[in-house]
Order: C-alpha cells, then sequence, then structure tokens
C-alpha cells in the first residue's frame, strides 16, 4: 500500500516549573517585543514610501544589534526571536497581496504562543519528559506516542489560560492512504449535507447533527462571572484571577466544541467517499447579527471549522470534499421535480411544491438539491 505523507500536529499538556514558566512568559513577552518594535521600524518606512518592501534577512540581521542593546533578549531562544520577524514578513506579505488588513501591534492579552525550531533534534521526548531550548526538559503529558514515521521542524509553546502546551509540527505517512484511483472512490456512497443553525447539518439521509451548544448554554455562567470582574478594580490580583477563570471557561466551552466536531467529521470521512456541502460566507451570515440574530449562533456550532477539519480527513483517505456553488437555490429547488419557489422567506421550516404537491423540509430539501448538484459536477466537471 502506498504511503502518502501527510502534514500532522501533536499537541501535549506541559507541567513547567515556576522558574521554566516564568522563562516561558519571558520569551512570550520577548517575541511580542520584536516584532511591535520591527513593525514599527518598517510602519516608519512604509509611511515614507508606499512601494516599500520589507526584507525579512535584512531585519533578521538587525537581531544581534538588539540583543547587545538590550541584554535580557540574549536570555530566551534566539530562533522565536527570528521566527516573530518572520510572522511580520509574512503579515506585510499578506497585506501587500491584498489578502488581509495592515499588521497591528500585538497585545499581551492576545498573545498566547511562540514558534521555535528543532534543529540538530534540539527539541526531543526524553521518556515523560520534553527537551525545550532555553526552557531545559519539561515534564508534559504523553498521551499518545508518535509514529516512527513523524518527523517534525516547527514546534510551538504556547499558554492558554494558566494551562501549558506544546505543539510538534510535521510529517508523518498515513497507513490509511490509498493511492489515487477513480476506481477507489463511489459517487453511490456519498452524503449531502445542509447547514443548520438548529443542528449543525441536516443530510439527505434526514439525520441530524444534533450538536449541543456549548456556548449558548453557558451564556448564563459567563455572564455571572463576568459580573464579577466588572466590579474588581482593574489591574488588581482579584481583576486578574477573575480573568483567568473566565478565560478558563472559553477555553473549557472551546474544548468541548473542538472534540464535538473532531468525532463528527471523523465518523463521515470513514463512511463516505464523497461528501457535498454548500459553499457559505459564514463570515458574511455571522455579521448579520443585527438583521437576523445570525452572529453568536453561526459562531458557536463553528460550521467553518468542521468543513475544515472535513476536508482534511478526507484527503487523508483520497476521499473528496466537494462544495456546491453558494448561489446555488438549494433551499428554493423541489428536489423531486425541480420547480423553484422564489418567494420562500429564510423563516419558512416547511413548503409544499405548487407544482407536483410534494412537502419539503426546508433543510433535508436542501440537502438533497446540493447533493445532486454535486454529483452533477462530478459526473459533468466542463458544465
Amino acid at each position: 500500500m502506498y504511503m502518502k505523507p501527510i502534514k500532522r500536529t501533536y499537541r501535549f499538556r506541559l507541567y513547567p516549573t515556576t522558574s521554566q514558566k516564568d522563562l516561558i512568559e519571558k520569551t512570550l513577552g520577548c517575541s511580542r517585543w520584536v516584532y511591535n518594535e520591527f513593525l514599527s521600524i518598517t510602519k516608519k518606512e512604509y509611511e515614507k514610501d508606499r512601494n516599500y518592501k520589507i526584507n525579512k534577512y535584512d531585519l533578521i540581521k538587525l537581531l544581534p544589534e538588539y540583543k547587545d542593546k538590550y541584554p535580557y533578549l540574549k536570555e530566551v531562544d534566539s530562533i522565536a526571536l527570528q521566527q516573530s520577524v518572520i510572522h511580520l514578513y509574512e503579515a506585510y506579505r499578506n497585506f501587500f497581496r491584498h489578502n488581509s488588513d495592515f499588521p497591528v501591534f500585538k497585545k499581551k492579552k492576545n498573545d498566547y504562543g511562540y514558534i521555535t525550531m528543532n534543529i540538530n533534534n534540539s527539541i526531543r521526548i526524553i521518556g515523560n519528559e520534553i527537551q525545550i531550548p532555553k526552557i531545559g526538559r519539561v515534564k508534559f503529558v504523553y498521551h499518545r506516542h508518535l509514529p516512527e514515521s513523524f518527523s517534525y521542524s516547527t514546534v510551538a509553546v504556547s499558554r492558554i489560560g494558566k494551562y501549558y502546551y506544546v505543539s510538534l509540527l510535521g510529517e508523518e505517512e498515513y497507513q490509511e492512504y490509498q493511492e489515487y484511483s477513480k476506481d477507489n472512490l463511489d459517487l453511490a456512497n456519498s452524503i449531502g449535507l445542509d447547514f443548520s443553525l438548529a443542528n449543525l447539518f441536516v443530510s439527505d439521509y434526514k439525520t441530524k447533527s444534533n450538536m449541543p451548544k456549548y456556548y449558548e448554554s453557558s451564556l448564563a455562567k459567563l455572564a455571572s462571572e463576568q459580573r464579577k470582574l466588572s466590579h474588581m478594580v482593574k489591574g488588581s490580583n482579584n481583576y486578574n484571577s477573575q480573568l483567568l477563570r473566565i478565560t478558563n471557561l472559553h477555553e473549557r466551552i472551546a474544548n468541548q466544541r473542538k472534540d464535538y466536531l473532531h468525532k463528527t467529521s471523523r465518523y463521515l470521512a470513514n463512511k463516505y467517499d464523497y461528501v457535498f456541502v454548500e459553499d457559505l460566507d459564514l463570515k458574511e451570515m455571522s455579521k448579520r447579527k443585527e438583521e437576523l440574530k445570525l452572529g453568536i449562533f453561526v459562531s458557536d456550532l463553528a460550521f467553518g471549522t468542521f468543513l475544515n477539519q472535513l476536508k482534511y480527513k478526507l484527503e487523508w483517505l483520497n476521499k473528496k470534499l466537494v462544495k456546491v456553488d453558494k448561489y446555488f437555490p438549494s433551499s428554493q429547488l423541489c428536489s423531486e421535480c425541480g420547480y423553484r419557489k422564489t418567494d420562500l422567506l429564510l423563516k419558512t421550516k416547511s413548503w409544499i411544491c405548487p407544482n407536483c404537491g410534494v412537502k419539503h423540509n426546508r433543510d433535508h430539501n436542501a440537502a438533497v438539491n446540493i447533493k445532486k448538484e454535486g454529483m452533477r459536477m462530478i459526473l459533468n466537471p466542463s458544465n
């Protein structure tokens, strides 16, 4: 069987000592400072000349000079500082390519991690500890062993709330992958999914995801904790402790959501060869909070994250995620006769086709139409 190399990330929980925590926080601070300092320099040059192009190597060459001027920069991982400069370069590159806004200064409250590199086995696992440059050997939960084929070069050290993590980014050979052949994929073994605010998705088989609303169900608890925070003096120990408590609550909600999405996307990737979905503009749907009260609900479902997970898991198995054009009228078309009901309102959950008399559930009907259109795209790619 052909072994396909795939990109993979393994994340483990760290248990650093007090001194190691201090060094991690110092590395975070120095990396953020370098990013902001160099952004300030390049921003001034850009304001003078709108055609100014940033050169990451020229900026990296400035680091030794800054280390001499600010000796505390020598106390942290030098690769982490270089990666901050590279991230700044990438932010500028995306801006010049019109893929993002102009780079902004990093804030401490939004800065959770730094990147370093595994050079000459500088980062390695030793029993229940992992060796990290400058930090030393840190205890961690080795809850799953790395495959022998896994090799990593990029390593991220992060802090979320009160917890610390290390993420190993690399490649491994995926044993379940089969070499591409059209005969391997069965178009009959497919499923159509329509996005649903109530269930995450409804399939053409009338199955519903029934995803729990983790954020929505925690709103009362979050509101209570936020009220407590509002009565505290900003910057005090009590304020910081309460802020950390809120951060940990958000992290718990995110982990619950992530766990559900991973399990659901894995189930679909294993079972079906083709998955057909609608190419929705989820960002625009979230912005329509005032008009349709959708913002919080769309974000809570994280349908975009679900599709990303589903896409790469299908690719690992050499299967396909097919996206139907977002302007395809999946909800308006009768899946039985093809009649289009153009006056269908967004609040309408079911409707009867005036042409053939079939009663449709809005979401199930849309899922059937998405599957039909997706199959047409596979069979007639030129049309």
